[in-house]
């Protein structure tokens, strides 16, 4: 993009990752999001992102990962399934419920399901 300022901000489920230079729709072009487990969501193709704000915002996702996965850890198993579960579509949630293997397995699952990275 040759129009480019890297705008982040905190909406309340994540870092909204915007184009503060470009305006769309009377606000700044959105270009990707941060969940708070630190997946991305990309609504532009990366290569397309300046190397440098690219850099920022995995580096901010990465950071994101880092911090969700301390705040897991530091909960028993029981409630971080309960947290995890609500993160995923019901789906999800039947299937795993159905899945053999005892606890650490089901969080093993909802966790890749969840951390699975977005491809624009």
């Amino acid at each position: 993009m040759k129009n480019f300022e890297l705008f982040m901000c905190c909406l309340g489920n994540g870092v909204t990752v915007c184009n503060k230079a470009v305006m769309e729709n009377g606000d700044y072009k959105q270009i990707a999001h941060i969940s708070n487990c630190g997946k991305i969501t990309w609504y532009v193709e990366p290569s397309k992102i300046p190397g440098d704000a690219l850099l920022k915002i995995e580096h901010d996702a990465d950071a994101m990962n880092e911090n969700f996965e301390k705040w897991l850890e530091s909960m028993p198993k029981s409630t971080q399934y309960e947290k995890l579960v609500d993160m995923v579509p019901l789906n999800i949630f039947l299937y795993v419920s159905n899945l053999g293997g005892g606890l650490e397995r089901k969080i093993e699952y909802i966790k890749n399901v969840v951390y699975q990275k977005s491809t624009f």
